[in-house]
Order: structure tokens, then sequence, then C-alpha cells
């Protein structure tokens, strides 16, 4: 599975720097320079996180299903890779009837 934790933070940041260089190079004032960057940078982590969402939406079904006999197999293997024996198991009918004789 992708580790898509940090991509929201690494939008926002990348924006945030771009909105400062635009900000410095047109001269502005400090004010405006920082509601421009707050403004940016709440934007740009909303999009990261739908698009992290979607991300991991998308990498959840992908994954390929596993069967439930492979399920089982990863669980338990059968080491000699032969049937187990079968045990004749008594129903608790014969158990409780076999008590009661005794």
């Amino acid at each position: 599975m992708m580790n898509t934790k940090p991509i929201p933070v690494i939008i926002a940041l990348a924006a945030a720097l771009l909105s400062c260089v635009i900000s410095i190079v047109q001269h502005v004032e400090f004010s405006v320079f920082v509601s421009r960057l707050l403004v940016v940078v709440l934007i740009f982590l909303v999009m990261g996180t739908i698009i992290k969402m979607i991300l991991d939406y998308s990498f959840r079904t992908l994954e390929p299903t596993v069967s439930i006999d492979e399920q089982m197999d990863a669980i338990m293997p059968n080491e000699s890779g032969e049937e187990m024996p079968e045990e004749d198991v008594a129903t608790e009918e014969e158990n409780s009837s076999e008590s009661e004789e005794g």
C-alpha cells in the first residue's frame, strides 16, 4: 500500500512557496502577503486532502482479492501436504445418552 499521508502537506507547502515568491516579486504589503499565504495554504491543504482520499480509495480497490482457501493456507499451512485424517466425532445426543446409562 502506498503511503499517502504526506501528500496534503507537500502540496500545501509547494503552493505556499510559489505564493511567497510571487508576493515578493510583486512587492506587496505585509498584510496582503500574509492573507494571500493563509488563503493559498488553506485551499491547497483541502485540495491535497481530497487528492489523498482519492488515491487511498484507488489503491484500496486495486488490491487483488485473495480467496478464502489461500487465506486459510497462509494461516495454517499443511506441512506434509497430505489430507488431515477426519476424526469420528460423536454428537451431543450420543454423549448425553452414554453419560446417562453409566
